[in-house]
């Protein structure tokens, strides 16, 4: 009870918002945290299945942890004045083992430590590094898939076309009309944490913790995990020729993700027996003798310390001074000079977009002038900045490949540069996007400039209203891709005026 009221408690409730914040990642549809909630059952799980061995171990205060709980209070510092929750969230993981070793010592802790640091495998990655990554399996996953099913339809139908086709709207299949659309959670991410966090799991607590399975067991997880994801989009594009498209993307769907859990599982596990069938569980290492035993120290002065830090950490973490959506995004005109709204596609931007981003204040759609199409993506914040995260993620995302990366003039009075990324769609047409930061006084192409700017505002809970605004076309029309860059940029300049007057 000491140890709890003292060091757990205080951290507890410093930590608060960033729990919630786990916990609602973990129930995000589609997210890749989905092994989250059954973490800490785990953790509890080992902790009380062991409870008679730690228990025979003294407890005592052990003033070394502050080498993991000072980084981690110092980040959560941080995240909090930040308002940025997944740097807390990096706190965290070190917060769990350190608060444990701060209150009961190395000592009743010798054994235990792999069941702390089983927490930091439920701690969500920050959204612009899940896209990054997200977007690397994907074309690793796609990639793999379509080679697969084009080399099965080879051997079974020598002579015809090849089965499966990448389109830009996703995976066509010969005779079928339609095509599989390939989403971001067929990158394989979620089945590679799951299969990292399992196989964890299994090689430090479910077997003897023997040095060779542990390694090899952690080594294979993940291209375990990569390669089934892989052979799942081939069969599923086999179940799209055999039984078309509808059954490939419901139940057949449902079923290869079934069968590959299953194979994941039987992989991991049939490698595990093979390590370790002649492989002896290690001796249980002997209890300390008693009269050798450092008496333990009070918690109450550190207890006193932690109370102190904890509650500031938790009034700046709660005192988020955000307002409500006002909807600015969808009060962008629906002229803009020279160009005309023809086209929106805010249906297709549902509650789990407004989750990740932090808000629904939001639009998606197409400009014409002529025969010619600009589309424009417009996110509006108010102190939620973190709403705003640099084009790349989105663009590569969409199954294209960056060629340039680099700034142009926006040809404003200022002399404002805006970004400009020109892409390659997988079926070679060039795409242009020009891009910008804005606030009342910011106009730039720079995330660095954005986050400075917003960031000295964030350690006051200053507003700090702006927006990003995504001007974008492809280059295969009138003028080629320097026409489409510079309609891309007369239509960027009418709307970061039109923007900067929807903001108080």
């Amino acid at each position: 009870m000491s140890a709890f009221l003292w060091v757990f408690l205080p951290l507890l409730l410093a930590f608060e918002l960033t729990l919630r914040w786990c916990w609602d990642l973990w129930w995000t549809k589609d997210w890749y945290f989905a092994h989250g909630p059954l973490v800490p059952l785990v953790m509890a799980l080992v902790f009380w299945r062991r409870r008679a061995q730690w228990r025979r171990r003294p407890a005592a205060l052990d003033h070394r942890a502050w080498w993991l709980l000072g980084p981690a209070l110092f980040v959560h510092l941080c995240g909090a004045a930040l308002t940025i929750d997944s740097l807390s969230a990096v706190a965290l993981a070190l917060a769990v083992p350190g608060a444990a070793w701060l209150a009961l010592g190395s000592e009743r802790l010798r054994g235990q430590w792999p069941a702390l640091w089983l927490f930091a495998f439920a701690v969500p990655l920050p959204m612009y590094v899940t896209g990054q990554v997200v977007v690397r399996l994907k074309e690793i996953a796609i990639g793999g898939g379509v080679a697969i099913a084009r080399f099965a339809g080879q051997l079974a139908l020598p002579d015809r076309a090849p089965l499966v086709v990448r389109g830009i709207d996703g995976l066509h299949i010969a005779g079928q009309d339609g095509a599989l659309f390939v989403a971001d959670a067929c990158s394989g991410l979620r089945s590679l944490l799951a299969m990292v966090t399992l196989a964890y799991v299994v090689a430090f607590f479910l077997g003897p913790r023997q040095p060779l399975r542990l390694a090899v067991l952690l080594a294979l997880a993940a291209p375990f995990a990569l390669g089934v994801n892989v052979v799942r989009i081939a069969v599923i594009c086999l179940l799209a020729r055999a039984f078309g498209i509808a059954f490939a993307s419901g139940d057949g769907h449902t079923l290869a993700n079934v069968c590959a859990f299953a194979l994941n599982f039987g992989l991991l596990m049939g490698v595990d027996w093979l390590v370790t069938r002649q492989v002896e569980a290690p001796a249980p290492l002997p209890d300390p003798v008693p009269s050798l035993l450092t008496p333990p120290r009070p918690l109450r002065r550190v207890g006193v310390l932690l109370w102190c830090t904890a509650l500031p950490l938790l009034l700046l973490s709660e005192t988020r001074p955000y307002t409500q959506s006002s909807g600015r995004a969808r009060q962008l005109p629906v002229v803009a000079g020279a160009y005309t709204l023809r086209t929106s596609y805010d249906h297709e931007l549902g509650p789990n977009t407004f989750q990740l981003l932090g808000t629904d204040d939001v639009t998606w759609r197409g400009y014409g002038i002529g025969n010619e199409v600009c589309y424009v993506v417009a996110v509006f914040h108010t102190s939620n900045w973190k709403s705003v995260h640099p084009p790349h993620v989105c663009l590569l995302g969409s199954d294209m490949d960056i060629v340039v990366d680099d700034t142009v003039p926006l040809g404003d009075d200022a002399g404002t540069r805006v970004g400009r990324i020109e892409l390659s769609t997988k079926q070679k047409r060039p795409y242009v996007c020009l891009y910008a930061y804005g606030a009342r006084d910011l106009c730039t192409a720079s995330y660095a400039a954005f986050f400075l700017h917003h960031a000295p505002r964030a350690l006051f809970r200053a507003s700090n209203d702006g927006f990003l605004l995504r001007v974008e076309a492809f280059g295969d029309g009138e003028g080629g891709i320097a026409g489409a860059e510079q309609r891309c940029r007369d239509l960027l300049r009418e709307l970061v005026a039109e923007a900067r007057g929807l903001l108080p």
